[in-house]
Formats: structure tokens, C-alpha cells, sequence
């Protein structure tokens, strides 16, 4: 079965990532599927963690989570505060968010839309994208 990326993030800001982490450690317990319920796609429990570059460059402290419907969900049925700021489009979310649990793959870059992977070795026998001529190495 393939999973279908979930389309949306609700963001939630926290002052500080010791906050975010406490939020993440309270929120966990209650990711877990209850039984005989349907995994669809907006039950899906997804977060995403980012530092904004701002934060990282000056001595601000504050982070994101973007979080799916699914996860805003466990964490009212937890009754915990969702500090949420925003919606945040599949394709909008930054490029250094980290996948902190669930299951969806990071979108793909603007402008880079094919089947093709986007970083990692080449493939043994390629230069650039160029197969090589075949050499007869026997002497």
C-alpha cells in the first residue's frame, strides 16, 4: 500500500525547542492507532520540527512544529494547548525541517519534479549523468 503525502501542516510556534520537546514527549503516547480505527490520510499522526534561520543566526530561541490533522488531533484528545499560528502547504514546508515521527516523504524542491533522486552517490559507471566507453582492460 502507498502512502499518499499528506497535502497540509498546521504550524505551531514555541518560544523555545525545550518546549517543543516537552510538547513532542506529552504528544506521543497518544500517536498510537487506536484499535479497529481506519488509517486514512487525514488521521495520519505527522510532525515535523524546524528552527527557523533567524533563530539559528541570533539568540532567539524559537521553533516550529507542523503538525497534521491526525496529530493536532491525538494532541486535543491528550488535552494538551496547540499553539497553532498558520497552515503550511506539503510543498511550502522548509527544506532543513527534520521528520520527527510518522510517515510522509519531504517534497520534493521547486523545480525538481522528476523521478530522479536529488543528492547521494552516483551510480558506479556514470560520470554526470554520461555512461562511459567500454574499455577492454585484458592485456
Amino acid at each position: 500500500m502507498m502512502t499518499v503525502p499528506i497535502g497540509a501542516y498546521l504550524a505551531m510556534y514555541f518560544e523555545s525547542v525545550a518546549q517543543a520537546v516537552d510538547y513532542c514527549q506529552s504528544l506521543v503516547s497518544h500517536i498510537v492507532p487506536r484499535p479497529g480505527a481506519c488509517n486514512t490520510n487525514e488521521e495520519r499522526a505527522v510532525v515535523w520540527f524546524h528552527v527557523p534561520t533567524r533563530s539559528q543566526s541570533s539568540t532567539r530561541d524559537g521553533c516550529y512544529l507542523f503538525a497534521s490533522a491526525g496529530a493536532i488531533a491525538a494532541a486535543e484528545r491528550a488535552g494538551l494547548d496547540t499553539p497553532l499560528c498558520g497552515r503550511v502547504s506539503r510543498a511550502a514546508l522548509p527544506e532543513d525541517a527534520v521528520l520527527l515521527f510518522g510517515d510522509d516523504a519531504p517534497p520534493m524542491p521547486a523545480g525538481k519534479h522528476t523521478g530522479r533522486r536529488r543528492a547521494g552517490p552516483r551510480r558506479v559507471g556514470t560520470l554526470g549523468g554520461v555512461t562511459p566507453p567500454a574499455v577492454d582492460a585484458r592485456v
